[in-house]
């Protein structure tokens, strides 16, 4: 629980948080040196999916489009043969592949929210935020939040 009873507000790092993150056009880091490459990997992964697809695609996860290729329609399958398919998918991706999946917090142009204090230390900050506009601060009602502005700066809410 935060102050006065409040629940601590969670953002966590998601592929959907990421894709409604607007800090890549935040003027606080336009001018950023260490955010520049950032931001262009991350258009990169939204502009070229297939390209990330092919970097991180592990033999596991192969394998299990292999299998839901081989399957068919889903709706001639048994319950037991889709929890049987399940369990051998969870089998080819292990945890640590899982995770290997989602971009570092340090790698990311945002979403501070979720990530913390950037770790690109020549941003502006004279510059003005536009978390109000952002579609990650309406829906979890960041303004309610410690910070209100500058997570890049200042860290999580709470």
């Amino acid at each position: 629980m935060g102050f006065f009873g409040h629940k601590k507000i969670q953002v966590n790092l998601t592929y959907e948080v990421i894709m409604k993150c607007q800090c890549v056009a935040c003027l606080v880091q336009a001018n950023s040196a260490c955010a520049k490459p950032k931001i262009a990997a991350r258009n990169d992964m939204i502009n070229n999916p297939q390209t990330m697809l092919n970097r991180i695609m592990t033999p596991g996860m192969m394998k299990n489009l292999e299998m839901i290729r081989n399957m068919g329609d889903i709706r001639s399958t048994t319950l037991e043969q889709r929890k049987q398919m399940s369990d051998e998918m969870m089998k080819n991706t292990p945890k640590e592949e899982t995770d290997r999946m989602m971009p570092k917090p340090d790698d990311m142009p945002g979403p501070y929210c979720a990530n913390g204090v950037a770790v690109c230390k020549d941003f502006d900050y004279s510059k003005i935020c536009l978390c109000n506009s952002c579609a990650v601060f309406r829906d979890f009602s960041l303004g309610k939040g410690k910070p209100v502005r500058y997570y890049c700066r200042d860290g999580k809410p709470e």
